[in-house]
């Protein structure tokens, strides 16, 4: 048994609860308040020392940060059906195309919604620089058209088929209009898309 532990509220489990699902693996979750803290609490320090959700246990040990969670289980079904197929003669340059958006996503988009989530919604009252939110804002209006510009003429974020990258670039999506950002309405319709998937997980 797979073993999931996400806070009550949504959060980056929210993908890995998506992969399960569209993996057929069987899990159970374990819920954390943060509102109370749990996350600090000597139990769950002793599964993530860094306090961090999500977390997961699968035979014993425990596995951490989203992306990496999402791809270990993509590695525990035979057919590795969220990444391309290896015996696909483009098999090396869909890879690289996989890679590259997810790379490009979490060092162009994801650290600075988060610094700037932290900022403007959690208010954990960490010291920024005056002016952070802003430069955050900026830095992801630049890499957004980049992101964008994937999904004119191709159905899914890194190509031809739905991937890990189409789960992890929902959650980004979805943050930067959480965050108040507006999308372009090839993104809205390609987030419909995602959504009706029969097996979505989402916000």
């Amino acid at each position: 048994m797979i073993t999931l532990y996400k806070y009550t509220q949504p959060s980056r489990a929210e993908t890995v609860i998506w992969a399960l699902s569209e993996l057929d693996l069987d899990y159970e979750v374990k819920e954390i308040d943060a509102k109370k803290s749990e996350q600090r609490s000597p139990e769950f320090l002793a599964i993530n020392p860094f306090g961090k959700i999500p977390a997961l246990i699968h035979n014993d040990k425990v596995f951490t940060e989203s992306l990496a969670i999402i791809e270990y289980l993509n590695d525990l079904h035979p057919d590795k059906p969220l990444t391309p197929n290896k015996d696909d003669e483009s098999y090396a340059e869909k890879n690289y195309k996989l890679r590259q958006v997810i790379s490009f996503g979490m060092i162009e988009l994801e650290s600075y919604l988060w610094i700037l989530t932290k900022i403007k919604v959690l208010q954990n009252f960490e010291s920024w620089p005056e002016g952070t939110a802003d430069n955050c804002m900026k830095c992801i209006q630049n890499a957004l058209p980049i992101a964008y510009a994937w999904l004119d003429g191709q159905d899914y974020i890194a190509g031809d088929s739905f991937t890990l990258a189409d789960i992890y670039y929902h959650q980004l999506f979805s943050w930067v209009k959480m965050l108040g950002g507006e999308l372009p309405e090839h993104i809205k319709a390609y987030l419909k898309k995602l959504s009706k998937r029969e097996k979505f997980h989402g916000r």
